[in-house]
């Protein structure tokens, strides 16, 4: 049962309720082993603990909180708050040093080194020794994001033209949204209803958008009725954001912002780098990993704009890894502060 002062009784608890208000009722003695009334007690109890089994699922699911995913995606709607669909990746396949006239078709497939598949989405014609090929993932998520210079291999060879290029700038695949992601975004809709371009309203927009999941709004960001917006991810090893998802959070907002509020700018976050420098006892390879995955939670929640990274909060954060007995902090040695405009990201880890 959802969290209340009701108590669910079990399952004896009722055949025995039940079974003591009818041999009252019926001036029964409990005196044979096997009765009509003992067994009628037993059947409905069992109906009613099946009745109240789906009062206790009701009461789990009346509201967004402790749902389950179907009846989420009910509130969600009641919201308009739908899950973010899984994206898909795209942008160029790169050859150097090409002849030139050489023409790539639309969808030309070209395979990565993994057996992820691409397709051309335009035809491209090299020119000036280089040929870019627009290109967009055949599944969706962010197994199609690729490095600038990972290896393509066109399936189906062009004359003239190498079989092997390299990705430029595939990125905006992301997953579907996360369920929890997405009751956080459900209840974010009841504690803050859209006020025609108050702050908040910024912030719930550009988390509908794949890929975000968090914002600040800054007011008169470039001047008066300017209105600047800053996305990230929650990735904790690079939260900051690709050129393709700023401008996609760009064109949803701009048709949602109030005529006083035209001026927008969204923007990406700068990366505010920390290094650390940490003496560890025990020194293993298991520690160190427990060590810096607790370093990269930790800037998550404390490395936000205009946040402070405290020296006390470091060490502690170190001190909760997995086999972590003791430790000193070399660096940093104060404080960090963190401009408005960035995101505290984990550099070089020294250990020694």
């Amino acid at each position: 049962m959802a969290d209340s002062e009701f108590q669910r009784p079990t399952l004896a608890e009722n055949i025995s309720m039940i079974r003591t208000d009818l041999f009252a009722m019926l001036d029964v003695s409990d005196t044979l082993r096997r009765m009509d009334e003992d067994v009628r007690a037993k059947v409905y109890a069992a109906a009613l603990h099946t009745v109240y089994g789906y009062i206790d699922y009701l009461a789990m699911n009346m509201l967004p909180d402790l749902c389950d995913e179907t009846w989420l995606a009910r509130h969600a709607a009641m919201k308009r708050c739908p899950r973010k669909d899984a994206t898909v990746a795209t942008g160029y396949m790169r050859w150097d040093g090409v002849t030139n006239d050489i023409t790539v078709s639309a969808g030309a497939v070209i395979q990565r080194d993994d057996l992820v598949q691409y397709t051309a989405s335009a035809d491209a014609t090299s020119a000036g020794g280089i040929l870019r090929l627009p290109i967009s993932c055949s599944e969706t998520g962010v197994t199609g994001n690729a490095d600038d210079g990972t290896a393509l291999s066109l399936v189906t060879p062009v004359i003239g033209l190498p079989s092997g290029g390299s990705a430029d700038t595939v990125t905006g695949g992301f997953d579907v949204e996360d369920l929890e992601t997405w009751r956080a975004r459900v209840l974010e809709r009841y504690y803050w209803t859209p006020l025609g371009g108050a702050d908040g309203d910024y912030v719930v927009w550009a988390k509908e958008v794949s890929g975000v999941t968090r914002a600040w709004i800054y007011r008169h960001w470039l001047g008066t009725g300017t209105v600047g917006v800053m996305v990230a991810s929650s990735d904790l090893v690079n939260p900051i954001l690709d050129d393709v998802t700023v401008a996609a959070v760009q064109a949803y907002i701009e048709p949602l912002a109030p005529v006083a509020g035209s001026d927008l700018y969204v923007f990406t976050a700068v990366p505010h780098t920390v290094n650390f420098t940490i003496d560890l006892n025990p020194d293993t390879a298991t520690v160190r990993a427990e060590v810096e995955a607790e370093l990269r939670s930790f800037l998550l929640r404390d490395g936000y704009p205009e946040g402070k990274l405290e020296l006390s909060r470091i060490n502690e954060a170190i001190s909760i890894a997995t086999g972590e007995y003791s430790h000193k902090l070399i660096s940093p040695a104060a404080d960090i502060s963190i401009a408005k405009n960035e995101l505290a990201v984990l550099g070089a880890i020294t250990w020694l």
